[in-house]
């Protein structure tokens, strides 16, 4: 007959030996969380490495997630409210390919963004009767090419005819690219093709080609273009590995490009590779911050329905995370957002805050006199985010400097949080390590023991919080139990 742990625990508290008393504490883990993820990044001129930092960390901000299996999804919007494109409207599907010569000028520069609607193994060409550095800056002169022809001329789109290739407005222009290969990982298959439309050759040496995020790669000394010839970047040279592209540049991970994703999930193929492109929203954004209202147009605006559909799930939890070095400049008081906020997750989430919640990377402490910094570092200057702290405080979210130098411990601990589960368990009384037996159990019956777990290889203890601990790829999956046997430490 098979006995449940807490009848277990009832009989272990009071047995006593001659010189211990022998104790069993019992532990459920958590149920895991659904959880969605709205993300605010600043992206005002002074936010070029925070950016960074932030790209650098996605792992640390999903490995519990990972670990325990949490079904999550994340979407990305910026603190901008005056320019059109940003005003809460999900990022994903935009990216750039520019190219810059040896004397650092901009020679060429193809923008592409999720009206393109990128779709998986199919590449995009350039109408060779556009062939020129303005033409190819238009949508309409492009079209779906199946796998395309990386190295040999594009076919054309059927559409109404240009002049012809020009090199009026620059030698090498952008005529073709594949953002997402479908048949094989991006970081093998993506590639995207120069031409070259004058009657020279050009010596690329010296010239990089650079996005508006953090994406730069150089090209290799000597390399040349003949006249009305092609060069092939790619990610990958190796023609087995890359879906069988002859690509005559590697440009590995320096380059990359994005796909037509809006929500990043655990179903997402390389998410932290799109994440990254996702924060990495460079400089050009307004000065004024609005996270809170830019957080509340995503959430309620004109394009909820259409760009931004699928972004609050019924089942899930909210959290809405900003990082921004400035002061929010939104209109309305911040408990009006976050009524807001709440009001999507239903009355409960007024008080139960594990509903919805909101955190922050900000300058997160008072300056000693107005107008003084709240924090500074080696990026610069950062102001006090009172408004963002004081959403944070409310609805019992995390908060940290954003002039710290590495984001990874607030991030792992926002994605402990937000997963549900638990990483410590305290103990009842201190233990005697040599005595101490853990056990891992499926259900609370007994008979469903999954099997011990040693000391410092599954768990560790940690003696200031006199609890066991587990780090991310340890941790004892949704609603499992733990028993833990020990005699207590003599002299407590």
């Amino acid at each position: 007959m098979s006995r449940f742990l807490w009848v277990v625990l009832l009989a272990g508290c009071t047995e006593n030996s001659f010189t211990q008393l022998t104790k069993i504490d019992v532990f459920q883990q958590n149920r895991k969380n659904t959880v969605d993820v709205l993300l605010i990044v600043d992206n005002s001129c002074s936010m070029v490495e925070e950016q960074g930092k932030l790209a650098t960390n996605f792992e640390s901000f999903i490995q519990y997630f990972d670990s325990a299996d949490v079904d999550w999804q994340i979407g990305v919007i910026t603190t901008d409210m005056e320019q059109e494109q940003f005003q809460g409207h999900l990022i994903g599907g935009d990216d750039e390919i520019v190219l810059v010569d040896s004397t650092g000028t901009e020679v060429e520069r193809v923008n592409y963004d999720h009206d393109w609607a990128v779709t998986p193994g199919v590449a995009y060409a350039l109408d060779p009767s556009w062939y020129n550095a303005v033409s190819n800056d238009s949508s309409s002169h492009w079209c779906a090419a199946d796998a395309g022809s990386p190295g040999a001329g594009n076919s054309s789109c059927g559409i109404d005819e240009g002049d012809g290739p020009s090199d009026r407005y620059g030698a090498v222009i952008v005529t073709e690219f594949m953002a997402d290969p479908g048949s094989v990982a991006d970081d093998l298959g993506e590639w995207f093709e120069l031409s070259n439309v004058s009657a020279a050759d050009v010596d690329l040496t010296g010239w990089t080609v650079i996005d508006n995020g953090r994406n730069a790669f150089t090209i290799p000394d000597g390399t040349l273009i003949t006249a009305g010839g092609t060069l092939v970047l790619g990610r990958s040279a190796d023609r087995a590995a890359n879906g069988g592209v002859a690509v005559d540049v590697a440009v590995g991970a320096d380059f990359t490009l994005n796909n037509d994703v809006l929500l990043l999930t655990d179903e997402t193929e390389s998410p932290a590779e799109m994440f990254s492109e996702m924060v990495a929203q460079g400089t050009n954004g307004s000065g004024l911050e609005m996270g809170l209202e830019s957080a509340y147009q995503a959430l309620y605006g004109e394009h909820v329905t259409e760009h931004n559909a699928g972004l609050v799930r019924e089942e899930a939890n909210l959290s809405i995370l900003v990082v921004s070095d400035e002061e929010d400049s939104s209109p309305e008081p911040v408990d009006w957002y976050l009524r807001a906020f709440a009001d999507k997750k239903g009355e409960a989430a007024y008080r139960d805050h594990s509903l919805m919640n909101v955190s922050a990377v900000v300058g997160d402490t008072p300056p000693p006199f107005d107008g003084e910094p709240s924090c500074s570092s080696d990026s610069g200057n950062a102001a006090y985010g009172h408004r963002y702290v004081d959403a944070v405080t409310k609805t019992e979210g995390l908060v940290d400097s954003i002039c710290d130098e590495d984001f990874s411990p607030l991030v792992s601990q926002l994605g402990l949080t937000l997963s549900g589960l638990q990483a410590e368990f305290t103990l009842s009384a201190y233990p005697d390590l040599d005595s101490m037996l853990v056990g891992l159990y499926a259900t609370a019956d007994e008979e469903s023991k999954i099997r011990d777990l040693t000391l410092d290889v599954d768990y560790t203890y940690v003696e200031e919080r006199n609890a066991i601990h587990f780090e991310y790829e340890q941790l004892p999956e949704s609603e499992q139990y733990l028993l833990v046997e020990y005699k207590v430490r003599s002299g407590q």
